[in-house]
């Protein structure tokens, strides 16, 4: 009897540090409907389950972002944070950020987000936002794609590794009429005199409007992801920053399941640009004369990157 009594004190302890639900809003709203533009795109995805809060704000004539608490279609939660450039904005241009303002690649020469934007920021040349861009790898410290900035060729080389599938096969940039391009290493040859600004790119997520039917031979791991794309007229691009190795919070997704979002998006390609704790999306916020990290980044803190991609206006 003794025994028995001792097992019933034990599950009754157990049970009385456990918080059960008490009422609605203990439980997660399955009911939530999206109420942003974006967020009812996302939510039509295949990848996505469900979304559980979507907020929209403006950051600047041309510029706004987009915050989605969502779960994917194998149960995974995230947290995702949408950048959306209207590249036809009067003042508005996207650039090459490089660490100092460099208009030169040095091999190790890497920066905060923040730390760029002091560099670049002035009356004419304000900068609105800013994401990491691309690989290096950490045995050399060599970016591992190509770099134009402004029409100048700072680097045009891939620094391909069969260790590093995932890194330096692709390139997102911009042409010398303003319109965004992502091909992989063979079309750059081609397209490369035709660029304006250029950064490496990783894994092709969605390829004219489609998602690739097979990424084996890359990860299938989920992290913090950061992807690029741009719509079908090319007039307007996105950069979907997702958090990841935060259980609770943010799992982190796989190739296919953020080409199905920026598929949902509208957008014709998008690639992914390096991730991990370099994930890192930094704004001017719109409300107070500072400038923020808006994602968790899965250091804790900024890391510093080789290069960014950058958006500035023309405001005194």
């Amino acid at each position: 009897m003794k025994k028995y009594l001792f097992v019933l004190m034990l599950v009754t302890a157990v049970c009385g540090c456990k918080k059960l639900p008490t009422g609605p809003e203990d439980i997660p709203d399955t009911s939530y409907v999206p109420r942003t533009e974006l967020g009812k795109l996302v939510a039509e995805a295949a990848s996505v389950g469900h979304v559980y809060n979507d907020t929209t704000f403006l950051i600047a004539a041309g510029v706004d972002e987009t915050d989605i608490h969502l779960q994917t279609s194998l149960a995974k939660v995230e947290h995702v944070f949408i950048l959306r450039i209207d590249l036809t904005t009067p003042g508005l241009k996207m650039k090459v950020g490089m660490p100092y303002d460099l208009d030169s690649y040095v091999i190790g020469s890497r920066q905060t987000p923040s730390d760029m934007i002091e560099y670049v920021d002035k009356p004419g040349q304000r900068v609105v936002a800013v994401v990491n861009a691309d690989f290096w790898d950490t045995s050399n410290n060599k970016v591992r794609g190509p770099i134009h900035r402004n029409g100048r060729v700072l680097k045009d080389t891939f620094v391909y590794s069969s260790t590093l599938t995932d890194q330096a096969i692709s390139f997102f940039g911009l042409d010398f009429d303003g319109k965004p391009v992502i091909r992989d290493t063979v079309t750059y040859r081609t397209l490369a005199p035709d660029l304006r600004d250029v950064t490496g790119s990783g894994v092709i997520v969605l390829q004219n409007g489609e998602v690739p039917g097979d990424f084996s031979g890359y990860s299938t791991n989920r992290h913090p992801r950061n992807v690029v794309g741009y719509s079908t007229d090319g007039n307007t691009v996105f950069f979907m920053i997702v958090d990841g190795r935060q259980p609770l919070w943010s799992d982190g997704m796989l190739y296919w399941e953020m080409g199905e979002i920026m598929k949902s998006l509208g957008c014709s390609w998008a690639s992914n640009l390096d991730g991990g704790g370099s994930a890192q999306l930094v704004i001017r916020h719109p409300s107070a004369n500072i400038y923020q990290l808006r994602n968790r980044a899965s250091d804790g803190a900024q890391r510093p990157v080789v290069n960014t991609w950058m958006v500035t206006v023309n405001e005194p």
